[in-house]
């Protein structure tokens, strides 16, 4: 795939108003890895999905804006801003929802191999998001 096809797909995913899981699966290999630091790996196109789906029901209301994308050989890095509402309890951070729309930055970084996605590193700011939800007081 070329940089200007690769930069067309990550935009249309991230521009619906609900992430097209679909399209995003579609090119990912069988043994995509997702890792979001610092959880541990999430391995596979279906556990990937699953865990997607349980994600959209936690925090609705989503919205990407991606503010910057670079593509060079087979990485690609996309900053973004990511806001949502925290309506449900997430398998990840089991926080009782508090309704609060909630942003948070991050940047993530993607592996291609023959078209097919093999893995992504998600570096969000994970501090600011525990603030915003109350688990950890604001500083200052």
């Amino acid at each position: 795939m070329t940089p200007e096809e690769i930069k067309t797909l990550l935009r249309s995913w991230y521009s619906k108003p609900v992430f097209d899981i679909d399209g995003f699966y579609s090119y990912c290999a069988p043994e995509f890895v997702f890792t979001r630091v610092p959880f541990p790996p999430i391995v596979g196109v279906e556990a990937n999905r699953q865990a997607d789906e349980a994600m959209l029901v936690a925090y609705t209301e989503q919205k990407t804006t991606i503010e910057e994308l670079v593509v060079e050989g087979d990485t690609t890095v996309m900053r973004y801003t990511w806001q949502a509402v925290h309506s449900g309890t997430s398998p990840t951070l089991p926080i009782p929802p508090t309704g609060k729309t909630v942003a948070m930055k991050g940047c993530m970084v993607f592996h291609w191999k023959e078209g097919k996605m093999v893995d992504a590193w998600d570096y969000g700011d994970l501090l600011s998001f525990l603030q915003q939800v109350g688990v950890i007081p604001p500083m200052g």
